[in-house]
């Protein structure tokens, strides 16, 4: 009945926190939830967002099968101190399967399969105590603690594992805050079933600054290979191998150090020192496969230094690793990588970084070149303000992460619609808080200062958009381009000329985050000065020729509402009568009305009169249904009706043809004390007095009800839990305006989870009688 078309969100802005399976799916921590993103030729997209955890996800990685085969299980660790294995569903997706409460915030974790033919799951994880644990899960049993490794008061930072060459028995590696890595093995015989118990064999030491990421790999020749980064912005590779007898020789050998696991002898070798980062190495990545064009070994590291680096072993310099290849970003206002992937083909490499930006490389046969791609994004803090074009051509969000950003349709090679990121049009200084759009190349910001800011689109996102649908109404845009001046902070127009001639730049395929961070802005045309507090909410009028604007506010002076001209940009009209900060106005689709809701736990309704706007109607102190707060408000596409929801749990529904004369409720839907953060009605509607009604609640969930005001009933339609929809506040929710299908409805809805999702709703919901 309802499914999710577009999903942006961002990874968490911590290391080990996304994976790349042989499966071809990447899976990443996105606030408390676990995002799976599809890669596509052109446009791929987020097809499950897997909710359990209770806090932030701090990392994620697929559980690898001991027989090579593709991945089906995905292991995450969270702040809330658990540790959840997501086992595939099939078509359903994925399923928890197990929670392991490790009792403090989880750091890192790992994963393996004790031997290729077993049902035996090894887990470790570390947290914050200083202490790593260990699980067994045998078959489809629940996972059981087995052991805890203590390091007294060393703080673990990362652990690995693996098994020995030629042999069962498992290796966890693990790196301490002292720069030094602890090599630990336990004694697993074929066939045993006695639980692992690992044991101390080998310190190796040499880094001088933290370790803070590894990965171990094995050769054609049953070397094993572990690679460790570190903040001292080196990378060190060390060769374990089963130690042969060696005839005496004068030649120089290197350095060993020797450890014994069961009746094997092994010995660990400093292989190299790779120093090519200027900064903090974060992660580092063996290729999974062999590729044509390269049989021999390859490293990935990435850095907070910006830029991630191909080792291999050169022939002609004795194997000596060397630096193959260097991509990164020049620029910018990025912080660097904290992690990077291969790809399952080995033809693509992936990092994320501070901002939750993901950015993706490829290498190109025709050029003999890695080339940026599309890659998936969305905001990195909450989520506050969205709306979509009139014509719903393009949807703008707003963020607590001081970025505008527009989300755009692409078809894809089956003309299927899919979704990207095609401009970032305002990046702030301040957190963003609301937006409003006057025109189709227009819209209105507020942010946590008492400003309003105008922003016109430029003639290159005109190009951009030409490739999409039809922009004739675009025509009166001047400005090729903006740009913020070195000693400023406002977006400033560029012009050039023979803009007609100019490549639309991104006909194939959507622009790359290099490109929408540093390409893409908007000129700011005007400022609006005249709140004494920041901005907190905005309506538009739907002919766009009037503003209305409120900030946050304790006395009923700041908790005016200003309305401004758009032709002129004046302040034209201020209403009083909210005692405390208004939280949500909407004009009527009529512009007869403009109604507002505030903290104060009333609402307002203005009537325009000869362009004035009165108060005609507001709700009484007695037989209020609210109770408190009042966070949202919406409109009945023929301007009959309007709802208000409460923190309460109420939502109320209020007739406009008695309400100058009978403040009263036509119909109370009580969502059982559930906080309502959003309300939206759609355009079509069932029958004569039905109407379908889109809820937000706090908990994340959207309930879309019908609601019938001639029976005074409301029906419980569909409910789309904390996966389907959101797991933290609905900040926002509106339907597409123009019925781009004639199977479904469109939802867009953004969170305080840094989601921004598009649902569709089948059109037979609205057959339910």
């Amino acid at each position: 009945m309802t499914s999710c078309c577009y999903t942006a969100c961002s990874c968490n802005r911590v290391p080990h926190c996304a994976d790349w399976g042989t499966n071809g799916l990447l899976c990443f921590g996105t606030r408390n939830a676990v995002a799976v993103y599809e890669p596509r030729a052109h446009i791929g997209r987020v097809t499950h967002t897997l909710h359990r955890h209770r806090d932030h996800v701090n990392t994620v990685h697929w559980i690898k099968p001991g027989d090579g085969a593709p991945e089906t299980e995905l292991l995450s660790g969270s702040v809330d101190g658990t540790a959840v294995i997501w086992s595939g569903d099939g078509e359903n997706g994925f399923r928890c399967t197990s929670v392991l409460n490790v009792g403090s915030k989880v750091a890192f974790a790992d994963s393996l399969w004790l031997s290729a033919a077993s049902a035996r799951l090894l887990i470790c994880a570390g947290s914050i105590s200083g202490a790593v644990q260990l699980w067994l899960r045998e078959g489809d049993m629940d996972a059981k603690h087995v052991q805890t490794i203590d390091f007294g008061r060393k703080l673990p930072l990362h652990c690995r594992l693996t098994r020995l060459p030629n042999s069962t028995c498992p290796l966890l590696a693990v790196a301490l805050e002292d720069a030094s890595t602890l090599l630990y093995t336990a004694r697993l015989d074929a066939g045993s079933q006695v639980e692992p118990l690992f044991v101390q064999v080998q310190r190796l030491v040499g880094h001088e600054d933290w370790v803070v990421c590894m990965d171990f790999a094995q050769d054609g020749d049953d070397n094993l290979f572990l690679a460790t980064g570190s903040k001292d912005s080196m990378i060190r590779l060390w060769r374990i191998s089963e130690t042969v007898e060696e005839s005496s020789s004068d030649e120089l050998q290197l350095e060993r150090d020797y450890f014994t696991a069961g009746d094997r002898q092994y010995n660990v070798t400093l292989e190299s020192v790779l120093r090519g980062h200027e900064d903090w190495v974060y992660g580092v990545h063996w290729q999974p496969v062999k590729t044509d064009d390269c049989e021999t070994m390859r490293l990935l590291s990435s850095s907070i230094d910006k830029t991630m680096i191909v080792w291999e072993p050169a022939e002609i310099m004795n194997g000596m690793w060397t630096e193959a290849v260097r991509v990164g970003v020049v620029g910018g206002n990025s912080m660097g990588f904290y992690g990077c992937k291969f790809g399952p083909d080995g033809l693509h490499i992936l990092a994320h970084g501070y901002q939750g930006s993901f950015h993706i490389w490829k290498y190109s046969q025709d050029v003999t070149r890695w080339l940026p791609r599309p890659a998936p994004g969305g905001h990195f803090s909450q989520v506050v303000d969205l709306c979509w074009e009139p014509k719903g051509r393009f949807l703008i969000t707003a963020s607590a992460d001081q970025t505008t950003r527009i989300h755009a349709p692409w078809k894809g090679d089956d003309l299927e619609e899919l979704w990207h990121e095609i401009a970032r049009p305002q990046i702030h200084g301040y957190d963003m808080t609301c937006l409003a759009i006057l025109a189709p190349h227009t819209y209105v910001s507020g942010a946590d200062e008492k400003v309003v800011r105008i922003f016109t689109a430029t003639s290159a996102f005109r190009n951009q958009l030409k490739s999409l649908t039809n922009v004739e109404d675009f025509e009166s845009v001047k400005a090729r381009s903006a740009a913020v001046p070195s000693l400023g902070l406002t977006n400033k127009a560029m012009y050039e000329e023979n803009d007609e001639n100019s490549p639309t730049g991104y006909a194939y395929e959507p622009p790359t985050e290099e490109a929408l961070m540093q390409n893409t802005l908007w000129p700011e045309t005007n400022k609006l000065y005249g709140h004494g507090y920041e901005i907190f909410c905005m309506a538009a009028r739907h002919d766009g020729k009037l503003l209305a604007t409120a900030c946050k506010s304790t006395t009923q002076e700041h908790s005016a509402i200003l309305l401004w001209a758009t032709d002129t940009w004046t302040q034209v009209q201020q209403l009083v009568y909210h005692q405390l900060t208004v939280t949500q106005m909407a004009f009527s689709p009529d512009d007869r009305y403009l109604l507002s809701v505030s903290r104060d736990r009333r609402w307002s309704l203005f009537k325009t009169t000869d362009g004035v706007y009165e108060l005609v109607a507001a709700s009484l102190k007695q037989n209020n249904p609210h109770s408190r707060i009042i966070w949202c408000c919406a409109w009945t596409q023929n301007s009959g009706y309007f709802a208000t929801g409460s923190r309460d749990g109420k939502i109320a529904i209020w007739p406009i043809s008695t309400i100058e004369n009978n403040i009263a409720p036509l119909l109370i839907v009580d969502t059982q004390n559930q906080s309502v953060t959003a309300l939206c009605f759609t355009s079509s509607y069932t029958k004569e007095g039905s109407y379908l009604l889109a809820i937000g609640y706090e908990t994340g969930c959207i309930e879309i009800r019908k609601v019938n005001l001639e029976s005074k009933e409301s029906t419980q339609l569909k409910l789309l839990d904390t996966s389907q929809a959101h797991h933290l506040t609905v900040r926002r929710l509106m339907f597409r305006p123009s019925n781009h299908s004639q199977d479904y409805l469109q939802l867009a809805s953004c969170s305080s989870d840094h989601s921004v999702k598009i649902h569709n709703i089948e059109l037979s919901l609205l057959s339910v009688s």
